[in-house]
């Protein structure tokens, strides 16, 4: 009897696997949707319509974009964590929703670690300091220098409290031992014309919304935030080739698929996804809008996630910028 119950388990065993090889063999063999947990134009939206292009290309299927905003992209990425594990619904996430609301937010009606499949990094772009042209703040160390002096009258704005200009500003702030005035706005825009119209000392802001206002004269480029130049503008030093490093970050696009997906499939995903980003038009048109193409295994991404996560909680924790 053991023997004969040894047997059936094994076959079902092999049975199961085969029927996850042949899935991945035929995959895919419809529609696949990518969700965007913002509204269309942004630039995660953005993105994701460049990848799933290239995708319908490649893989002779139709890739279709669906924007699915609201909650700081709770709705979107609850959408994919409760869909069929079958990899046609995959997830376009970005550094808010998936490593920086966690800690921000106490009731997320989502869990990244429990939830999601990590399947590749696509891009990301450095974060751009900036002081005003017409001020006295030329460089970084005048920027250190003057918030040294005077903490309680430099003030900096960001897109809102927990959003990545903030956080990174108090990052590089922890990182130099220095402090500043934040003035948290509804959203970039508002932040950038109150900086333009010089009622703040300085901004982090990223380089695809930065790079047109350092060409127009109208931002002081002081450094980037990433350990590499920015090809969008590479006259810009980095932080770390300024001697205020390690320093490295970033806002980044990665996708995913509910955590349930088979590994085969996730794999052909991670393989599809890296074929893309390696076509010389996607990189073209990631870096004219100042992103780079990044690419790379399902393993490497899931480390990079929690890596984000862990630093962005200390420093959610750290400033207290919970939020109910």
């Amino acid at each position: 009897m053991r023997s004969i119950y040894s047997f059936t388990l094994s076959v079902c065993v092999v049975a199961l696997g085969s029927i996850g090889v042949t899935h991945a063999a035929n995959f895919p063999a419809k529609t696949i949707k990518i969700v965007v947990p913002f509204t269309p134009g942004g630039a995660v939206d953005s993105v994701a319509r460049i990848l799933a292009e290239e995708l319908t290309k490649q893989e002779d299927t139709n890739v279709i974009v669906e924007n699915k905003p609201g909650a700081g992209g709770a709705i979107g990425v609850s959408n994919v964590t409760k869909a069929k594990a079958d990899g046609y619904t995959l997830l376009l996430g970005s550094i808010g929703p998936i490593t920086i609301n966690p800690s921000l937010y106490d009731d997320l009606p989502y869990s990244v670690s429990d939830e999601l499949a990590p399947i590749a990094l696509l891009a990301n772009t450095p974060l751009l300091i900036a002081s005003q042209p017409n001020g006295d703040i030329k460089n970084i160390d005048d920027l250190i220098r003057a918030l040294e002096e005077e903490p309680e009258s430099k003030t900096y704005g960001s897109a809102g409290v927990g959003n990545i200009t903030h956080l990174a500003t108090e990052y590089f702030l922890d990182s130099v031992n220095v402090k500043a005035v934040h003035v948290p706005y509804q959203g970039s825009a508002p932040a950038i014309a109150d900086f333009l119209g010089g009622r703040l000392d300085f901004i982090f802001d990223v380089v695809p919304t930065a790079t047109p206002y350092v060409k127009d004269g109208q931002y002081q480029p002081l450094a980037v935030t990433t350990s590499k130049r920015s090809d969008a503008i590479p006259d810009v030093p980095t932080l770390e080739e300024l001697g205020h490093g390690p320093f490295d970050v970033s806002s980044w696009f990665g996708i995913f698929a509910p955590s349930a997906t088979p590994d085969e499939i996730l794999e052909k995903l991670n393989e599809m996804t890296n074929t893309a980003l390696k076509s010389e038009e996607v990189q073209n048109k990631l870096k004219s809008m100042g992103y780079n193409a990044v690419g790379g295994s399902q393993d490497s991404f899931k480390e990079f996630v929690e890596s984000e996560t862990s630093r962005w909680a200390k420093v959610v924790n750290d400033v207290g910028a919970q939020q109910d």
